[in-house]
């Protein structure tokens, strides 16, 4: 281990669990910075979509999408 990676340990260590959580948010967001493997890549990306998959939901209501769009195209063709 080098004298720098020591000294980051030592003042991680001296943290209150409070302030080391945004440490462990500081370092996950570094870690995205370093290009991963292709298998954790597809590893993250399905992850990613099975998380978003638990937050949809059927809707009630029946649109028809096509006839919105016109509609707004319609309303808003003026506008430059």
């Amino acid at each position: 281990m080098t004298m720098l990676q020591e000294q980051a340990i030592d003042m991680i260590k001296k943290l209150p669990d409070d302030k080391i959580y945004y440490v462990v948010n500081i370092l996950e967001g570094i870690e995205g910075l370093f290009m991963p493997k292709d298998g954790q890549r597809r590893e993250r990306a399905q992850k990613a979509y099975q998380e978003l998959q638990h937050y949809r939901k059927n809707s009630p209501v029946e649109r028809d999408y096509k006839a919105e769009l016109a509609e707004a195209l319609e309303k808003y063709e003026d506008i430059d």
